[in-house]
C-alpha cells in the first residue's frame, strides 16, 4: 500500500473520531427534561341507590298440578257388566252419585226377594210366639188367683218355660238373623251399581259391557275436580317468611297464593292458598314440601281455561309483612353478606341482613338506609376506605 493512501486513511479516521467525541460531549452537556409525578386515579364504580319499601314479601316456587283426591274404583260383587254410562270414557266428567256402570242385578234381586220372604215368615213367628206367651201368662195369673197365690212365674226357670218366654226370645233372634241377611242381600244389590264417589273425572278405564268382573278388580281410576293441589319445595329460609306455616289448615290461618300457568302464548292466573305442609324436612334436598290448593280448578270461565292435572305452574306465596326493606341487585352482595357503599368518595364495607334471594335481586332487612349508594361493579383490588369515583 502506497504512502499517500495510508496518510489519507489516517486523516479520515481522525476526523471520524473527533466527530464522535464531539457528539458525546454535546449529548452529555444536554440538560435532563423536567419529570412530572403521576397522579393516582381512583377507580370508577357503578352504583344503585337504596330505596326503602314496605309490605308483604312474595315467596316464589313451582310445581306440577295434581288432583287433591284420587281413587281406584273396583267391583264390590261379582257379575257381568250390563250397562255403563255414556260418560264412562277417559276424561268423562261425573257428579257425585252419578252411575258409572252396573253389574247384572238379577241374582241379587232374587236374593233380596228370598230374604224379604224369610223376614216376613219370621215376623209372623214372633207375633205367634208373643200371642202364645200372652195366653200362657193369662192362664197362669188366673190359676194364681184361684189358689190365692201371687208368685211371679217369670222369676223361676220353670215359670219362664210355662210363660213360653224362651220360645219368644228364639223367634225374635231368628227374626233378627233374617233381617241381617236381608240387609246383606240389599247391600250386595246396591253394590251392583258403581257410582262416582265425588265430583270428578275419569282418568283410566278397564271395563266394558259384557265383561265379567270380580270383587276387588279395578274397573277405572277417578280423580276429584273440586280441588287441585301443587307440591312446592321451599328452602328453610323461604319457609320462615310464611306466617303460621305449620298451623295452616288447623287454625284456619292460610297464606294466600297465586298460581300461574301458560297456555300457548297466554298466561293465566288462579287464586290459591297454602293448605298444609308435610311437616318434615327432606333429608336429601333439605327442603319443605308445601301443598298449595286451588278451589274449583275446572270451573267454566270465559277468561281462562281449566287448570288441568299435570300442568307445570309457577306459584307466588304471600309472605309475612315487613315494615321496611330494600331490594338491590344480587351482584351488590359480597362475601360474608356484605355490601360496598360509596360514602363521601370512599368505599365502605357494610354487613347487611338478607331476608330473601330471588333470581337477580336480594331483599335486605337491616344494614342500609334510604339513599345509600350501593356499588354493583366488580373491583379487582378493594380495601375499606379506598377512594372511588361514581360513574356518571
Amino acid at each position: 500500500m502506497s504512502t499517500n493512501r495510508l496518510r489519507s486513511f489516517a486523516i479520515a479516521a481522525g476526523i471520524l473520531a473527533i466527530g464522535v467525541v464531539g457528539m458525546l460531549i454535546l449529548v452529555g452537556l444536554k440538560p435532563d427534561p423536567p419529570k412530572d409525578e403521576p397522579v393516582a386515579q381512583a377507580p370508577i364504580v357503578e352504583v344503585v341507590k337504596a330505596v326503602a319499601s314496605s309490605g308483604r314479601l312474595t315467596i316464589n316456587g313451582n310445581g306440577i298440578v295434581t288432583a287433591a283426591r284420587n281413587v281406584n274404583l273396583s267391583a264390590g260383587v261379582p257379575g257381568i257388566i250390563v250397562q255403563i254410562s255414556p260418560s264412562f270414557v277417559v276424561g268423562g266428567v261425573f257428579k257425585q252419585g252419578d252411575m258409572l256402570l252396573q253389574i247384572d242385578p238379577s241374582d241379587y234381586e232374587n236374593a233380596v226377594a228370598v230374604a224379604e220372604a224369610e223376614v216376613t215368615q219370621r215376623t209372623l213367628e214372633v207375633e205367634l210366639a208373643k200371642e202364645e206367651s200372652a195366653v200362657a201368662r193369662d192362664e197362669w195369673e188366673r190359676l194364681q188367683r184361684r189358689e190365692g197365690s201371687v208368685e211371679d212365674a217369670s222369676r223361676t226357670e220353670l215359670g219362664s218355660l210355662v210363660l213360653r218366654e224362651p220360645q219368644l226370645k228364639l223367634a225374635q233372634a231368628v227374626l233378627k238373623g233374617a233381617a241381617a241377611r236381608l240387609s246383606d242381600a240389599a247391600s250386595r244389590l246396591r253394590r251392583t251399581v258403581i257410582t262416582a264417589p265425588f265430583n270428578g273425572r275419569m282418568q283410566t278405564k278397564s271395563a266394558e259391557v259384557g265383561q265379567y268382573v270380580a270383587p276387588g278388580v279395578v274397573v277405572a281410576s277417578f280423580y276429584g275436580t273440586d280441588h287441585a293441589e301443587i307440591d312446592v319445595a321451599l328452602t328453610t329460609e323461604q319457609a320462615s317468611l310464611i306466617d303460621d306455616l305449620f298451623s295452616a289448615g288447623a287454625s284456619g290461618q292460610r297464606a294466600s297464593a297465586l298460581v300461574t300457568a301458560r297456555y300457548g302464548e297466554e298466561q293465566y292466573v288462579w287464586h290459591a292458598y297454602v293448605q298444609r305442609t308435610n311437616g318434615s324436612l327432606d333429608a336429601t334436598t333439605r327442603t319443605f314440601q308445601i301443598v298449595v290448593r286451588v278451589d274449583s280448578p275446572y270451573s267454566r270461565s270465559a277468561i281462562r281455561p281449566p287448570l288441568l292435572v299435570g300442568t307445570y305452574v309457577d306459584v307466588e306465596i304471600e309472605g309475612r309483612a315487613v315494615d321496611k326493606y330494600f331490594v338491590i341487585p344480587r351482584s351488590a352482595l359480597r362475601d360474608n353478606n356484605q355490601v360496598w357503599l360509596v360514602i363521601d368518595g370512599h368505599l365502605e364495607m357494610r354487613p347487611v341482613e338478607v331476608l330473601q334471594k330471588v333470581q337477580d335481586r336480594i331483599v335486605v332487612d337491616k344494614g342500609l338506609s334510604e339513599g345509600d349508594q350501593v356499588i354493583v361493579s366488580v373491583l379487582s383490588v378493594v380495601a375499606d376506605g379506598m377512594s372511588v369515583r361514581v360513574s356518571e
